[in-house]
């Protein structure tokens, strides 16, 4: 069963590169003040990256940001306890197509919203979350630095051997809060 996902997970790697080979430009953040729309990328498997995300995106919002969350569940259903808001939604396997990409017109609104910074707050390499983040229309991308990583962000946060999701959420507002 892993070879399987293994080759699905090769086959929609190469799909997504040479999608997004002819796409990439290089973007330019603007001052973290004047962001106005972010969207989040994480993954809602655990309910504590779903209340680190969620406070990270209430913090953000009392700023006056409009905030936009997309969290990725690995299953084949969404889980009861996972409820779509008005500011939030969940994709998972069954929104994918053959080769682990997401399908685009099931994901909801988030492919169609256009984000002033995207954040990809994730720190394993799933391919989901990053087509995901290569499919957005975002202006600026920061996630990151993982190992098997597809080059779609337009910067990465190193957090070294810590594993840690609200480290790297505080060093991602760290760099973009340091942005003049």
């Amino acid at each position: 069963m892993k070879l399987i996902e293994d080759i699905k997970n090769f086959l929609g790697k190469w799909q997504l590169h040479k999608e997004i080979k002819h796409k990439k430009a290089k973007n330019k953040l603007v001052a973290f003040g004047q962001v106005n729309h972010v969207g989040i990328v994480y993954n809602a498997e655990t309910k504590e990256h779903e209340q680190l995300v969620t406070k990270y995106a209430n913090e953000l919002r009392a700023e006056g940001k409009k905030v936009f969350m997309l969290g990725y569940v690995d299953a084949k259903q969404l889980p009861a306890n996972k409820k779509f808001l008005l500011n939030s939604e969940f994709f998972w396997r069954e929104k994918l197509n053959g080769i682990n990409l997401p399908i685009k017109g099931n994901i909801g609104q988030f492919l169609q919203l256009e984000f002033d910074l995207l954040l990809n707050l994730y720190q394993e390499p799933l391919l989901p979350m990053q087509a995901i983040s290569a499919f957005s229309k975002a202006k600026y991308r920061v996630g990151t630095n993982v190992a098997d990583n597809i080059d779609f962000n337009d910067a990465t946060i190193d957090t070294g051997n810590r594993n840690d999701l609200k480290f790297l959420i505080e060093q991602i507002d760290f760099y973009l809060r340091s942005i003049k």
